[in-house]
Order: structure tokens, then sequence, then C-alpha cells
């Protein structure tokens, strides 16, 4: 590997951003050791001419890959294929770093050998500027433990946290759905069986971006691309199935918990469907798949979502529609975080 750490900028008309993400991630005193490869989509605007402004800046440190439209999925894939680095992580082009703390964390790379390294990050709200950290915990800093140790406080973070050693995406063959939303869950889930080490450093290193309107975890765009979050939801499932025996059980827990919660966000989703018949359509279908599935007799599947599939999501039911008609309240925001944060401390 000829770098420290590579950096996969999946970018689908973010022109607009790119001048604003990439200035933090370059610091001159570790952009020698950096690769930071800018995975334009297919993208309709200006993308790749702005990109390749910076990459004829920067030479030796930036790339861009110009590929046909395939997902976020496949920017990922693309960025695992062609990566250099030692270690990988995903900054999306409409999000950013705290420079100082990327410096700290390349900086760190260079003197371990580890899996998985997990931070803290930041949430901005992009109408109130206000930023919020997430994921600090109270675990040691800098400490290198067994992962199946530290995944029993950490569960299973988002994307933002994650930085991986190449390594464990490469030879253990890590694809990720393209054409889809949603695909961050398989990232961050489908190498787990395969991390070995995992260190927690204890200060932020992603910003990112939310209340934007165009994101796809946004209520509406998640109704209307519900199909491809049961998609992802089906495919989690199938690989927890056929998880290696290897697999460590704090790992395997956390990895049934993970799948927990989707089957919630799926009956959040399915009924929040305007169309009636099409709602009970769609719920009862997925009821019936997770009976035939048995998550009913499942140890690890959590308590609520057994309740749910027992019926039909009736018992969220009214919450729901409270939900749906909150989502343009603030304080609402702030209440819904709390609920969620609830759920990932749930256990068994």
């Amino acid at each position: 590997m000829s770098k420290i750490l590579t950096v996969t900028i999946p970018s689908y008309n973010t022109e607009k951003y790119i001048d604003e993400c990439l200035p933090y991630l370059i610091d001159e005193q570790i952009i020698s050791d950096i690769e930071i490869l800018i995975v334009s989509d297919g993208s309709k605007d200006n993308t790749v001419a702005v990109a390749q402004k910076w990459a004829d800046k920067y030479p030796d440190s930036i790339r861009v890959i110009d590929k046909e439209n395939g997902g976020h999925g496949s920017t990922i894939n693309r960025g695992i294929l062609e990566a250099t680095g030692k270690y990988f992580k995903v900054v999306d082009g409409d999000d950013w770093v705290v420079t100082k703390n990327f410096v700290k964390l390349v900086n760190y790379l260079k003197h371990t050998e580890v899996d998985l390294i997990n931070n803290p990050y930041l949430e901005h709200d992009e109408e109130t500027s206000a930023e919020t950290l997430m994921m600090k915990l109270n675990i040691p800093s800098n400490r290198l433990i067994k992962h199946e140790k530290i995944i029993e406080q950490i569960k299973i973070p988002p994307m933002h946290t994650i930085t991986y050693k190449t390594s464990i995406l490469r030879d253990n063959s890590i694809i990720i759905d393209e054409k889809m939303f949603y695909v961050d869950v398989e990232y961050i889930c489908y190498p787990l069986p395969f991390v070995k080490t995992s260190v927690y450093l204890d200060y932020p290193v992603y910003i990112y971006r939310t209340n934007s309107g165009t994101q796809s975890m946004a209520v509406g765009n998640m109704v209307k691309n519900r199909k491809m979050h049961l998609t992802m939801t089906k495919h989690i499932w199938n690989f927890i199935k056929q998880m290696p025996a290897i697999t460590p059980t704090t790992v395997k827990k956390a990895l049934y918990q993970r799948f927990s919660e989707l089957i919630i966000a799926q009956y959040v989703i399915n009924l929040s469907i305007p169309n009636k018949l099409d709602r009970k359509k769609e719920t009862i279908a997925f009821t019936e798949f997770l009976k035939i599935e048995q998550v009913l007799e499942n140890p690890d599947i959590l308590n609520l979502s057994k309740l749910l599939v027992r019926t039909n999501g009736g018992i969220i039911r009214p919450a729901v529609t409270i939900r749906n008609g909150l989502q343009s309240n603030k304080a609402w925001h702030v209440i819904e975080r709390s609920i969620l944060n609830s759920i990932k401390r749930m256990k068994k």
C-alpha cells in the first residue's frame, strides 16, 4: 500500500459541495499520506470538472473517477477496488471533516495495526447550523481491544464513524448492492464477522449534513424508496443467516439487533404509505415474510420487533400517524433522536 489512508468521496451532482468538502481534508501535515478518490456516479452537473481542479493541484493525492451511474454502493465498491491506502474511509460528497481531528486520525493510523477504528461524529443541521456530537461513548479511548468486546457498547454505528483496514474489505470480497439507497447498512455490517481488533478514538472526525430535505432518510423519500429499503433489509437477513462460523457471539447479537432496528424502520415506512390498500397489503406481506423466516423464535431479535410482527405493526400505528404529522416540527426531531437512541440501547 502506497498511502496510509484512502478517502473515497461518493459524488452525484455534488458540484456545489466539492469546494466545501475538499479543503477540510487537505492539510500539509498529512496530504502526502492520504489518497482522495472522488468518485462521480454519472453526475450530470459540473462535479467532475470542479473535482479535477483539485486533482490537478494535488496530483499525488487526489484522483477523479468518472463512472456511469450505479448508486452509492457502486461508488464504495469502486473505491475499495482502486484504493492504495492501508486504511479506508468513506466521506460523502456533501459532508466534510474536522480537519485537526482528521490529521490526528491519519497520524494515529501511521503507527497502528487495527482492523476497525470508530470515532464520534457531528450532525450539522442545515437549517439551524447547530452541530450535535453523536456516539460519544464512555469507553477507553486509544486502546486496542478485541472487537468482540468493544462491540458490546458500540453496537453497529453509522457509516460516519468507521475507518476500516482496507484488507478487511478486499480479502473478504465485501461488495455492496448497487443502484440502491440504504446500502450504508451493508457497508457497516458485512465486514464485521472478519474484524478481530478495534479501537475507539474519542474525538469527532466526520461532519454529517442533516435536514437538507433531499436525503434518502426523509420520511417522504423513504416511502417513495421503500422497496429498496425492503430489499436491503432482506439482504441483511440473508447475510446474518449465512454468517461465518467464526463470528463471535457478541458480533452476532449486534447484527441481530441491527436487523431488529431494520424491522422497526420497515414497519414505520409501510405504515406511512398514503394509499390505504397499498399500506395494508405491503405491511401484511412484510409480516408474513418475518413469520416465515421464524424471527419470532429467534432469541436475539428485540422484543419490540417481535411485538410489531405479532400485531402486524398495529402497536405503533398511532405513533406513526403522530410522527408523520410532526415531521416539520423542529422540536420533534430532538424527541425522535432520543427515541432512536433508546432503541439502540435495548438489549435482550
